[in-house]
């Protein structure tokens, strides 16, 4: 029987984790296929899928976390505004006992509220989005809380960030973002030059500071990982993926990770089980000091 927890690992008091997957299926803004509101849910189900051991780094990073899986936050009908509030009121607690969040969207715009939150106890926080997407504009649809805005809010709290993956934006966005200070933009196709490549992992290694990480699961290419609402050709591979997560691991502390915008194709099961495995790399990258020797 299911234990309905990430990995299926035993459940554990929130009080007593370190490492906290929170599922937020949220869905409103959506503005091309849908069904993000269905992503946590498949995520956590493909994760009791997952061997535990890590090929990689050979060990079971899920012997030594104390991993817990939260109630997920459920939509707010009063609009964007009313959810980011109500995410910002749940997550509070958990940010100011430094819990380690691992929030599972839903869409992008949860990301504006899991910031907001994180900014409170790390004031000189950076954040990095990889996303296919820039997700720039200043309103869509009339709604400056479009997952078409989330990247916009998010720059405008004032603190450095650094889009990588994109392959997609308007000529609006694109003008702001030349001019844009504390931005950096590193375009999928140029991470495939490999001269480009390890200047980009050395800039990351240059980031100071705690990091919130955001993975936009489209900024996968889709021929990897299909589900997605808006998904664009010419994306990154998993490795690549893998590479860019253990560089900002590796620089510092990494103090929340959100992956959004899964949305499941009914009997095509490769997108959630490749979201689960991210998350469960970036648990054994971000805890891989304490391997056994």
């Amino acid at each position: 029987m299911s234990l309905n927890t990430f990995l299926d690992l035993e459940p554990l008091p929130l009080d007593q984790a370190e490492a906290v997957v929170l599922p937020i299926p949220y869905e409103a803004t959506t503005t091309y296929g849908t069904g993000t509101r269905f992503g946590p849910d498949a995520i956590l189900s493909a994760s009791r899928q997952l061997e535990l051991w890590d090929e990689e780094l050979e060990w079971d990073p899920s012997q030594v976390i104390r991993l817990a899986t939260a109630r997920e936050i459920s939509p707010e009908a009063g609009g964007p505004a009313a959810m980011l509030e109500k995410i910002k009121r749940v997550v509070h607690p958990l940010v100011a006992q430094d819990k380690v969040l691992l929030t599972l969207g839903g869409e992008h715009t949860i990301t504006l509220a899991l910031v907001q939150t994180y900014l409170t106890r790390y004031p000189d926080l950076t954040v990095i989005a990889l996303d296919a997407h820039a997700d720039f504009r200043d309103k869509y649809q009339n709604s400056p809380l479009s997952h078409a805005c989330v990247l916009r809010r998010v720059w405008e709290l004032g603190r450095p960030l650094t889009l990588i993956g994109v392959r997609s934006y308007s000529a609006s966005e694109y003008e702001l973002i030349k001019v844009a200070p504390r931005l950096t933009l590193l375009k999928a196709a140029n991470l495939w030059d490999p001269e480009y490549w390890n200047l980009a992992l050395e800039n990351l290694e240059r980031i100071k500071g705690p990091v919130y990480l955001s993975l936009d699961l489209d900024v996968l290419d889709p021929a990897i990982l299909p589900a997605t609402g808006t998904p664009e050709p010419g994306g990154l591979s998993y490795y690549q993926v893998l590479r860019l997560m253990k560089a900002i691991i590796a620089r510092g502390q990494v103090i929340g990770l959100d992956l959004v915008e899964l949305a499941p194709i009914p009997g095509h099961l490769v997108s959630e089980f490749t979201a689960a495995r991210l998350l469960y790399k970036f648990l054994s990258y971000r805890y891989q000091d304490r391997r056994p020797q």
